[in-house]
């Protein structure tokens, strides 16, 4: 049974519990809480309780406000990481150092050098890294991963994504969000990275070189993005990120043409269509579906029931994109990213 203690237990936590809730009984249990404010880590435990598979006893007495005294106090074999993006890198490389195995909230690191010392420090003590990207579970991706891999639709020439939302009203009690200091940036980095992501995994490349424009629109932080990116496999990328929609949900939709076809994706379902055929929506049925969220594939890869399907790699590379993307806006954005 895989023991898992949780680093910050703001909103974001209480998806990982229900996550975690979707675990076998005896695949792992809940063991320890840890929160700057205790209050947010004594109403996670209340959570946890309600979901006896994950946590057979009480965690009353195992609630902390230093990772430190968490880590040294209990016995366990993996951290959750929930805190603002800001103190990634320092819980994580704590947990690490532990030999904990670790799932980091996206984004992975702020910095990419950063990221590039969490991976390499798991890297080298055969632990798991993962990150937080929910969309390597969606069917419509997985699929949209599998048909360009194959290459029935050639090789990937251009990639169109675009990402909005309400990001003022969506955050809710991560205000922090809006924080550059606590943050590490803006829309780009808090809810655009899930596209960077995505659009990296399903082409499997890595960016080349970016130009970037950005807006604040009033707030401290980038709320409008637009990239234009050069991946390695060739392919060109742009990539159009809005913090300010009048919708407060997220919308997302990408498109990816290679040289033999196209494949759509928006709203949980996708479409293919090869050269000189119709547009065709592949059913949902035959849509790909393998472990149903990032925190039990993270307990069943520890266990080595499954692959990583959000390997600390694919947040290095998030993260390199969006650091190119912050170096080319920083000439007409003056203190677009703090120093951190």
């Amino acid at each position: 049974m895989i023991k898992i203690g949780f680093i910050g237990c703001g909103s974001i936590s209480r998806t990982h519990v229900a996550r975690l809730s979707l675990l076998e009984e005896g695949e792992a249990v809940v063991t320890g809480l840890c929160d700057v404010n205790r209050g947010n880590a004594e109403k996670l435990a209340k959570l946890v309780r309600r979901f006896r598979n994950i946590s057979p006893e009480n965690l009353k007495q195992k609630v902390f406000e230093k990772p430190e005294d968490m880590l040294d106090s209990l016995e366990l074999d993996a951290v959750i990481v929930c805190t603002p993006h800001a103190f990634h890198y320092e819980h994580v490389m704590l947990a690490l150092r532990r030999n904990l195995h670790v799932l980091v909230e996206k984004p992975m690191a702020v910095r990419l050098k950063d990221a590039i010392d969490m991976h390499n420090e798991a890297e080298k003590r055969g632990l798991v890294l993962a990150v937080g990207y929910q969309r390597h579970f969606q069917p419509e991706y997985l699929y949209a991963r599998q048909v360009i891999g194959s290459g029935s639709l050639g090789d990937p020439h251009f990639i169109l994504a675009w990402l909005s939302q309400d990001l003022r009203r969506a955050i809710g009690t991560r205000s922090w969000y809006l924080d550059p200091l606590l943050a590490g940036g803006g829309q780009l980095i808090c809810s655009g990275t899930h596209l960077t992501d995505i659009v990296l995994w399903i082409v499997d490349s890595e960016p080349l070189r970016v130009k970037a424009l950005m807006d604040k629109e009033g707030a401290d932080v980038e709320m409008y993005i637009s990239l234009s990116v050069l991946l390695a496999n060739g392919a060109l990328a742009s990539i159009s990120i809005l913090g300010d929609s009048p919708e407060k949900s997220l919308k997302e939709e990408v498109k990816v043409w290679c040289s033999k076809g196209a494949v759509y994706i928006r709203d949980g379902r996708v479409w293919v269509q090869k050269k000189g055929d119709y547009l065709s929506e592949v059913p949902q049925e035959l849509l790909p579906r393998k472990s149903p969220n990032p925190d039990v594939n993270f307990v069943r890869a520890i266990m080595g029931k499954e692959e990583c399907m959000v390997p600390s790699s694919c947040g290095v590379n998030a993260a390199k994109l969006e650091e190119m993307a912050y170096e080319d806006a920083k000439p007409i954005m003056n203190n677009l990213r703090p120093a951190i």
